[in-house]
C-alpha cells in the first residue's frame, strides 16, 4: 500500500504520481463542477451526484491540488457558505487547512510540527499554538468553525468571514479559543488572536446577561457552532449545558439558553436508569430560534434528544434510542427508532422541524422530521426501514437493498447549505476520502414509511 511522504521537503512529484496511481487503480467518482444549488423546499429530481472532493492519507503533509495533497482529515470539520472545507488533520501536525472549491488544499494556520507551550495571544497564523482535534462522527459542533466565507472579501473590501478554533490538549492553553482571519492591516496575511482564555470571570448563566469575551475564563472549554436564525448567521459557544451567542463586532458573549430552562422539567424525562438527566452535551439552534439538545455519554448507552422552544417556556423529549438495531431502526422517534450509539446531533438542522442524526457505530445519515426518523438512500430519497438488517444488515454491504436504493454510507457528515453534504470516510489509521454529495432535498417526504 502506498504510504505518503511525511514532510513538504520530500520531492512532491513522487507523492503526486503515487496518489494518482492509487486513485486510478480503484477509486472512481462522478466529477461535478458548478452545480446548481437548490433552494430550500425545491423539488429535486434524480439521484445526487458523488464528487470525489479530496484525497486524504494516513499521515503526511503536502499542499496543492486537493486530490493529490496529503492531509489526514478529522471528522471535526466545517464548511463555509461557498463550500470550502476547513479541517485540522487527524494526527501528526497542528495545521488548520482548507480544501477549496477551486481545487486546491491550503494551509492557513500552524505547521507540520508541534509548537508546544508557545503562549502567544496574537500574531501570524503560522505561529498559532497547537490546535485541538475534537469533534466526533458527523458532529457539526466542532473545534474549528467557519463563519461566513473566510476566503472572500465583502463589499467593503474586508474579509467576508473568519474561523474560530480551540487550543490543543496538553499545551497549557486548553482554555483558549482563537479567531483566525486574513488581516488586511498586515497585507491580507492569515492572522490569529486569542478571544477566550485571557480573563478570570465565569460566563453568565442567566439568559440575557452579557460579558466581554476577553474577560471570560471557561472551566470547561466550550464547543463552537453556528446557526442561521431569521436569516442572520449567529455564532454560539456551549459548555456544561449552557449556550452563549458570540458577537465578534462587539467582542461579547450573551447567554441565550441556561440549564435552568430545561433541567428538571418532567417532559424531558430521565436517564434510562431513572436518574435525572445531566446538563446537555450538544446544542444546535434552528432557523426559528428553537433549540435541540443532545445527550449520549450522560445517558450512556441510550442517546436522547430534547427540544426547547425559542421562548424557552417549553422543553420536551423528541427522540431516543428505542432498542436493538437488529429489531428496530426507523419510524417513530420515541418508540421505534434505534441507534447503535446514538442518536447524535449530526449535521445540524435544515428547518425548525428537521434535524439530522448520526450514531457512534452506525454510518447512515438519518433525519428527524415531524416526529419520525428516516434514512437517506443513494437515490436521494428518504426511507423508513424496520430493522438494520432490512436496510442492508451492515455498514459495508447493503444486501437487502438494490444498490441504487441502499442507504448512503459514510463515517462523518458535514451539511453544506443548501442541498449538499460532505461525506467523510476514515479507514484504520486515518486513510480517508472526502466526497461532496448533492443536490438533495432535505425536506422532502419519505417515500417509504412504517406503520
Amino acid at each position: 500500500m502506498f504510504r505518503p511522504c511525511k514532510r513538504r521537503w520530500i520531492n512532491p512529484s513522487f507523492c503526486t504520481l503515487a496518489a494518482s496511481a492509487v486513485l486510478a487503480a480503484g477509486w472512481l467518482a462522478t466529477e461535478t463542477s458548478g452545480q446548481d444549488k437548490p433552494s430550500p423546499g425545491s423539488q429535486i429530481s434524480g439521484p445526487p451526484k458523488y464528487e470525489h472532493f479530496a484525497f486524504c492519507c494516513m499521515d503526511g503533509y503536502l499542499d496543492g491540488p486537493r486530490k493529490e495533497a496529503m492531509a489526514p482529515v478529522t471528522k471535526a470539520v466545517s464548511v463555509d457558505d461557498e463550500g470550502n472545507l476547513y479541517f485540522i488533520p487527524a494526527h501528526g501536525d497542528s495545521g488548520l487547512r482548507v480544501a477549496r472549491m477551486d481545487g486546491m488544499v491550503e494551509t492557513i494556520a500552524g505547521a507540520d510540527y508541534w509548537h508546544g507551550r508557545l503562549n502567544v495571544d496574537e500574531g501570524p497564523a503560522s505561529f498559532i499554538p497547537h490546535l485541538q482535534r475534537v469533534g466526533g462522527i458527523g458532529n457539526p459542533i466542532s473545534t474549528v468553525v467557519a463563519v461566513g466565507n473566510p476566503l472572500r472579501d465583502g463589499p467593503d473590501g474586508q474579509p467576508a468571514g473568519y474561523l474560530l478554533t480551540r487550543a490543543g490538549l496538553g499545551t497549557g492553553l486548553e482554555y483558549s479559543i482563537y479567531k483566525v482571519w486574513r488581516n488586511k492591516e498586515k497585507g491580507g496575511r492569515w492572522w490569529f488572536k486569542r478571544i477566550i482564555g485571557l480573563g478570570k470571570s465565569a460566563p453568565p448563566t442567566e439568559v440575557g446577561k452579557s460579558i466581554a469575551a476577553k474577560d471570560v475564563f471557561f472551566d470547561k472549554l466550550p464547543f463552537i457552532t453556528t446557526g442561521r436564525v431569521g436569516g442572520k448567521l449567529n455564532v454560539y459557544f456551549h459548555s456544561e449545558g449552557n449556550l452563549w451567542q458570540y458577537d465578534d463586532a462587539q467582542g461579547t458573549l450573551t447567554c441565550v439558553l441556561s440549564t435552568a430552562d430545561y433541567l428538571g422539567k418532567p417532559e424531558i424525562g430521565t436517564r434510562h436508569d431513572g436518574k435525572p438527566l445531566p446538563p446537555a452535551e450538544k446544542i444546535v439552534v434552528t432557523p426559528d430560534g428553537s433549540f435541540y439538545l443532545g445527550w449520549y455519554q450522560g445517558n450512556y448507552p441510550k442517546g436522547t434528544v430534547v427540544k426547547v422552544t425559542a421562548d424557552r417556556k417549553k422543553a420536551w423529549r423528541v427522540a431516543q434510542d428505542a432498542g436493538d438495531v437488529n429489531k428496530r431502526w426507523d419510524g417513530d422517534a420515541l418508540r421505534q427508532a434505534a441507534f447503535f450509539g446514538g442518536p447524535l446531533l449530526a449535521g445540524g438542522t435544515w428547518a425548525p422541524d428537521i434535524v439530522f442524526f448520526g450514531a457512534v457505530d452506525d454510518a447512515p445519515l438519518r433525519r428527524f422530521k415531524d416526529g419520525r426518523v428516516s434514512t437517506l438512500c443513494k437515490d436521494g430519497e428518504w426511507r423508513e426501514f424496520p430493522t438494520k438488517q432490512a436496510s442492508g444488515g451492515g455498514e459495508l454491504t447493503w444486501q437487502a437493498c438494490p444498490p441504487d436504493k441502499a442507504p448512503a454510507w459514510g463515517r462523518g457528515w458535514v451539511m453544506a447549505d443548501p442541498g449538499y453534504f460532505y461525506q467523510l470516510y476514515s479507514m484504520g489509521g486515518g486513510d480517508a476520502w472526502v466526497w461532496r454529495v448533492g443536490p438533495i432535498d432535505f425536506g422532502k417526504e419519505s417515500i417509504q414509511k412504517l406503520p
